[in-house]
């Protein structure tokens, strides 16, 4: 890889974080469930962990920023509550954290710069699934994830409480 084709990636890399990180408001707002907020603070460390890998073209630490990441997608903590969709978008974080374990045993920094990008895209469209489709109710005083109606029908069922899923 050319020197400049290496800075544009990085430079890519970068911007990418940037707008992400600035853009972050509390997903769940002040209820949040405390043991998923630890673990999602810990897969933003991780993620940290990997960007500083990569801009720094230390291997070690993006393998490092890697394994966190399998071992937060392996925790109990973040099935207690999930639907197909997160578990689907569990499973590909996972993957990529795998991915970038291996990129980084191969000193790949291209290939571990393009996985990371995976890995964030994932992590972003599983907030917007959390933001955007699931939402927080409260079905005979039980707290539960549930999606949101999409049809008269649904929305009848479950402003009648007959609907459970």
């Amino acid at each position: 890889m050319t020197g400049r084709t290496r800075a544009f990636a990085i430079t890519t890399i970068a911007a990418t974080f940037a707008i992400a990180a600035v853009g972050q408001q509390p997903l769940l707002g002040p209820k949040v469930d405390d043991e998923l907020f630890v673990l999602m603070r810990a897969k933003l460390s991780s993620s940290q962990k990997v960007v500083e890998g990569l801009m720094a073209g230390d291997f070690t630490m993006i393998r490092q920023g890697g394994e966190e990441m399998q071992k937060i997608c392996d925790s109990s903590q973040w099935r207690h509550a999930e639907d197909q969709v997160v578990g689907h978008y569990r499973s590909e974080l996972k993957r990529s954290a795998m991915k970038l374990v291996a990129q980084a045993g191969e000193e790949n920094l291209e290939g571990a710069a393009y996985t990371y990008m995976h890995t964030l895209s994932t992590c972003i469209n599983c907030h917007q699934y959390s933001r955007n489709v699931l939402r927080v109710a409260k079905i005979q005083g039980k707290s539960g994830v549930v999606s949101i109606p999409v049809t008269e029908q649904e929305n009848a069922a479950y402003q009648n409480g007959s609907l459970y899923r």
